[in-house]
């Protein structure tokens, strides 16, 4: 399954990575969608974050023009 251009998916994260690219600082997020059981790999940027991400919980994430805008843990 593709990542949508607008919407909000329920998925289990399985890792999230810190990193940064010319100084703004990220997250790289490895998920599965809780309904396809589909993994997928987000940069995520850290003001999106709402919540720890933490391994095996279960997350919101919104979606805008294909980019992720917002993550809710729990």
């Amino acid at each position: 399954m593709q990542l949508p251009m607008i919407g909000t998916w329920k998925v289990t994260v399985n890792g999230a990575r810190p990193f940064t690219i010319h100084g703004d600082q990220y997250f790289e997020v490895h998920m599965t969608h809780v309904e396809d059981r589909s993994d997928h790999l987000v940069r995520v940027p850290v003001h999106a974050v709402k919540s720890p991400l933490e391994p095996g919980k279960l997350a919101t994430v919104t979606f805008l023009m294909g980019q992720v805008t917002e993550v809710i843990a729990g």
